[in-house]
């Protein structure tokens, strides 16, 4: 028996008035993630080069909670008032938040203060688990469960072990992404397949593949931490593979080519189950280097995926057509190839020119949304 995914789009209605930056937490959240992209790995090439007194721990926590976790909660601020059907935040409450992710910014710089980067995770999952209790949304408290986690991950960095801390994170953040692509790409790509080519189209996954795929990789998680590198990790990381995979090949991918908002979801998935093999290569001694698996889910799933669903969720929630500018297509291109080139290219100037390229891609995509994420909604409507 396979799932089939209906999405339902419709706007909430509310009135608003405050500062337009605070309407929506996509608009500061997405912004500051784009530009974090852009700065912190710039800041990261130069320090590769010899030019500044950073470490691979700082680049690692800085993708994943500083870029990683801007842009989940843009999308959270989004997606939650539609799961619930209640108002969203707004006004200060997002001007909260967007405050405690920039002041662990730059906490990072400061040792003594450092902690404080712990604030923002915290509070972007109570304001979140607030929303789903008040609707009774049972079903969606597993995301607020994975925000704690990535709190407690955090904790673990500042405290314990950084580099077991981001591994760990790694995996946990792909879940999330395992979690939200398993129910929005089919149902956006059955929706747009539709439209253009054929109302018969239907994008399915068979049903116990839907209940595993989550799980599989809160396995690898959960072996990451108790043996990490071990042959168990590596058999958990190959299982969480072949679900992840086979759990794609009913989302009718080959037909998406058409439409670029429409592929780069299924280019950026694709890199899940690709960096659980890789892992499960690497940790099983097989010819793989363990930085490029790792790599192949940071800067492949987790990066490319961001960019997929900002640059969607930024034009529908503006109330603008779903469709992409040629300059967001040339974003999605420089980001799918910096990841590539990181992953793949074994020269060792792989890590400068994926770097070079990163920056290039998300330093557009800034330039790319500017107007979108700063000026009203073209529909008039508030948020």
């Amino acid at each position: 028996m396979a799932t089939r995914v209906i999405l339902d789009i419709n706007e909430p209605q509310y009135e608003y008035k405050g500062p337009l930056m605070l309407a929506s937490g996509h608009r500061p959240f997405f912004l500051c993630a784009g530009v974090y992209a852009t700065l912190s790995l710039a800041l990261w090439v130069a320090a590769w080069e010899g030019y500044l007194p950073l470490d691979a721990a700082w680049h690692g926590h800085e993708m994943l909670f500083g870029f990683a976790t801007a842009a989940i909660g843009g999308f959270l601020m989004a997606a939650v008032p539609k799961w619930t059907n209640l108002r969203p935040i707004q006004g200060g409450r997002i001007a909260l938040l967007v405050g405690l992710w920039l002041l662990g910014r730059v906490a990072m710089w400061f040792e003594p203060v450092a902690w404080l980067d712990l604030l923002y995770l915290p509070a972007l999952g109570g304001f979140v688990l607030h929303m789903l209790i008040r609707s009774r949304n049972k079903r969606n408290y597993q995301v607020a469960a994975v925000l704690f986690g990535l709190a407690g991950l955090n904790a673990l960095y500042h405290f314990v072990d950084p580099s077991l801390a981001l591994r760990a994170t790694t995996y946990l953040v792909t879940g999330l992404i395992a979690l939200i692509g398993g129910r929005i790409i089919p149902a956006f790509t059955q929706n747009a397949l539709r439209m253009a080519i054929s109302r018969d189209i239907t994008c399915t996954t068979p049903r116990w593949i839907d209940v595993l795929a989550v799980p599989a990789v809160i396995v690898v998680v959960a072996c990451e931490l108790a043996a990490p590198g071990s042959q168990w990790a590596g058999i958990a990381a190959a299982v969480a593979g072949v679900i992840l995979l086979l759990r794609m090949l009913g989302w009718q991918t080959v037909k998406t080519l058409y439409d670029p908002l429409v592929w780069i979801l299924h280019a950026a998935y694709v890199w899940l189950p690709l960096g659980y093999l890789l892992k499960a290569a690497a940790d099983l001694g097989g010819p793989v280097d363990g930085s490029a698996a790792l790599h192949a889910l940071t800067a492949g799933a987790i990066g490319t995926m961001i960019l997929a669903v900002g640059s969607r969720a930024a034009l529908g929630h503006s109330g603008r057509p779903l469709k992409v500018r040629k300059t967001t297509v040339v974003v999605y291109v420089l980001i799918l190839a910096a990841a590539i080139v990181r992953v793949f290219l074994p020269i060792d100037q792989a890590m400068l020119i994926s770097g070079l390229l990163w920056t290039a891609g998300y330093g557009l995509f800034c330039i790319d949304y500017w107007d979108i994420l700063t000026k009203p909604r073209v529909d008039g409507l508030p948020g």
